[in-house]
Order: structure tokens, then sequence, then C-alpha cells
């Protein structure tokens, strides 16, 4: 959840001056998505997090999807709120 809190809060004050508009948007969900990738990736070869743990063969990539959007949606608006950047 604190990966996904910081991509969101990160995010918006590293690019809220370099893009705008539609491609604001695009440029803010590729980054998650790039980011959670990341971390899955991270999990399962470096942390060696197997099918044991995880209760399932692709368990990794669905097991925090639903709290990674939210908690990055979430900090990408309350940052953008106080900042007043809308």
């Amino acid at each position: 959840m604190f990966i996904a809190i910081a991509t969101g809060f990160g995010s918006v004050l590293a690019l809220n001056r370099v893009v705008s508009g539609e491609t604001a948007t695009l440029t803010y969900v590729a980054l998650a998505v790039l980011i959670y990738a990341l971390t899955a990736v991270v999990y399962r070869s470096l942390l060696r997090y197997g099918e044991a743990e995880l209760r399932g063969k692709n368990r990794y990539i669905t097991l925090g999807i639903g709290t990674f959007i939210f908690a990055w949606m979430a900090s990408l608006v309350l940052t953008y709120t106080i900042l007043s950047l809308h």
C-alpha cells in the first residue's frame, strides 16, 4: 500500500508541469502499471515469494491490485487537491 501511495504522490510532484490534460491521465496510469509490474517482479524473483506463500500460481499479480489501484488513485487525487492543481 505504501508503494501505491508513494507512486500517486510522487508522480504528481514529478510530472505536474511536464504533462497536462489527457496526456497526464495516460502518463499517470502507465506509471502506476509500470510500478505495480516492477513490484510484482521484485516479490516473485528477488524476495522469492513462491506459490506456497502466495497460495496460487499467478496470485502475486492479482493479490494486491485492488488495494494498489484504490490507494494510488486516492493519493493522486489527494495530492492534486492539496496542491490545488485541478
